[in-house]
C-alpha cells in the first residue's frame, strides 16, 4: 500500500480574531425599509390554525405576535370569543393597549387581579391563572363564561409549562378548554416541543401541529458594561454563541473582570508554604 506523503508545510495554530467595539455595535438603529412578506413558518402557522391547534416554536423577534393577530383575526370575524393569555399581569397590559390599537377599543378587554376593562369583549386579555380559575368556574357550572363561543386561546410564553410551581395552570387550561376551541401556543424556549405536541394531540379531540423555526430574524450579541462605564464585547465572536465550547470570552472582557475583581477582593498574595 502507497503511504502518502507528510505534507512539508507545518500547520499554524489557528488563532480566531476577537471583534472590536464598532463591530460589535454594527446596525444599530432604524432598519432600511423593506416590503413586508410573511415568512414560510408564519403561512404555515396561519394555516395550520384553522385545521386544528398549534404549538409556534421559533426564535424573540420572528414573528409570533403577527400569527397571533391573524389567528384572532380570523375567529373574530366568525364571531368567535379570542382568549389571550400572558404569564405576567405586565405583559398583560402591554397585549391588551397594542390589541385595541389593532383591533379597536371596543372590540378588545382585559381580565387581571387589578383591572376589568370591557369583559364582555369579542378579544380578551388575560393572565393564564385568571383564564384556569374561569374554566374552572365554568366547568362547575358557577358562572357562564361564553364557553360555546369560545374559538381560539391563545397561549403565550408557553414554556411555562415546565415551570416547577406554575407549569400545572397551563396543564390545566390546556385540559381544560372546550373541544372546539383551537389552542396556539407560542414559546421561543420550549425544550421538548414534540412531546408537548404528540400530548397534546392524544387528549385534545383535533391533532396537534408543530411549527418549529430556528433561525433568528434578530441577532443576538453579548456586551459587558463594566461599573467605571467601559463597554466591550462581551464574546469574541460577533453572535452570541450557542453553545458553551463556543464561548471564549473577549480579552477585554477578561481584563474588566480582572480589574473588578481586584477591585472587590484585592490583589491576590501568594500562598505561603508551611
Amino acid at each position: 500500500m502507497a503511504h502518502k506523503k507528510p505534507d512539508p508545510t507545518p500547520t499554524k495554530p489557528r488563532h480566531s480574531k476577537s471583534i472590536d467595539l464598532a463591530r460589535f455595535l454594527e446596525g444599530i438603529g432604524s432598519p432600511e425599509f423593506m416590503s413586508f412578506s410573511l415568512d414560510p413558518w408564519q403561512k404555515e402557522a396561519i394555516e395550520k390554525i384553522r385545521q386544528g391547534d398549534v404549538i409556534v416554536s421559533v426564535p424573540t423577534g420572528s414573528g409570533k405576535t403577527y400569527v397571533a393577530v391573524e389567528a384572532a383575526r380570523h375567529a373574530m370575524n366568525a364571531e368567535k370569543t379570542v382568549l389571550y393569555t400572558s404569564p405576567i399581569k405586565a405583559l398583560s397590559n402591554t397585549k391588551f393597549t397594542e390589541f385595541s390599537k389593532i383591533f379597536g377599543p371596543d372590540r378588545v378587554g382585559i381580565l387581571t387581579g387589578e383591572r376589568r376593562v370591557n369583559p364582555y369583549a369579542e378579544m380578551l386579555v388575560m393572565t393564564t391563572e385568571i383564564l384556569r380559575n374561569l374554566l374552572y368556574d365554568a366547568a362547575s357550572g358557577e358562572i357562564d363564561f361564553r364557553l360555546d363561543t369560545l374559538g381560539l386561546v391563545i397561549l403565550d410564553e408557553a414554556q411555562f409549562l415546565a415551570d416547577p410551581e406554575r407549569g400545572v395552570v397551563w396543564e390545566e387550561t390546556i385540559i381544560f378548554c372546550p373541544s372546539q376551541t383551537r389552542l396556539l401556543l407560542l414559546s421561543a424556549s420550549i425544550g421538548n416541543p414534540e412531546e408537548l405536541t404528540t400530548w397534546m394531540s392524544s387528549i385534545r379531540p383535533s391533532t396537534c401541529h408543530l411549527v418549529r423555526h430556528d433561525n433568528r430574524s434578530v441577532p443576538l450579541r453579548s456586551g459587558y458594561l463594566h461599573p467605571n462605564g467601559s463597554l466591550t464585547p462581551l464574546f469574541k465572536t460577533l453572535d452570541t454563541p450557542t453553545s458553551p465550547k463556543e464561548a471564549d470570552l473577549h480579552p477585554k472582557t477578561k481584563h474588566l473582570f480582572h480589574i473588578y475583581e481586584q477591585n472587590i477582593l484585592g490583589p491576590r498574595r501568594p500562598l505561603r508554604r508551611s
